[in-house]
């Protein structure tokens, strides 16, 4: 019970914080001169690992302060901001929205969500997009930004 009542604002809440101020984070995210990619996975980072945290309080894996889960969620967003530069994408909301798509469908097939009763996974499925959205959103907009800029593979 706990977990609904602090664990799911924190994540829910620094979604909608994260995408009413992503402009403004963003700039100030690429104002250190630091190459674009480079600050897209270094961004990444401390959002996994809140998120993880969180999600994870049941499991051992909440107990730690870095998750054991943290190369693995590292790499598929990395490999998202790959596909957004090979595919040239630019419209976040749709990038986001598949990334969702696509978090859901990995819980659902092997990862936390795999074998849960339908009412579960239709209870639990939203918080998860959301989720993936809070680790994703912020580091693809200051890629997406660090590109529109000209910094992506140069300090700015």
């Amino acid at each position: 019970m706990f977990g609904v009542f602090i664990d799911v604002p924190i994540i829910v809440g620094g979604f909608v914080f994260m995408a009413v101020c992503r402009k403004r984070l963003s700039s100030v995210i690429l104002g250190t001169k630091a190459p674009a990619v480079l600050l897209f996975g270094l961004s990444a980072v401390p959002l996994i690992i809140i998120e993880e945290d969180i999600d994870c309080m049941p499991a051992w894996c909440g107990r730690v302060i870095v998750p054991p889960t943290l190369p693995f969620l590292l790499i598929e967003v990395l490999v998202l901001g790959g596909a957004v530069l090979l595919l040239k994408a630019h419209r976040l909301s749709r990038i986001i929205a598949a990334f969702c798509v696509y978090g859901v469908g990995f819980e659902l097939s092997v990862g936390g969500l795999a074998g849960a009763p339908l009412l579960v996974d239709l209870i639990i499925g939203p918080y998860v997009a959301v989720g993936y959205a809070f680790v994703s959103m912020l580091p693809i907009k200051v890629l997406l930004d660090g590109e529109a800029r000209g910094n992506l593979w140069r300090p700015g």
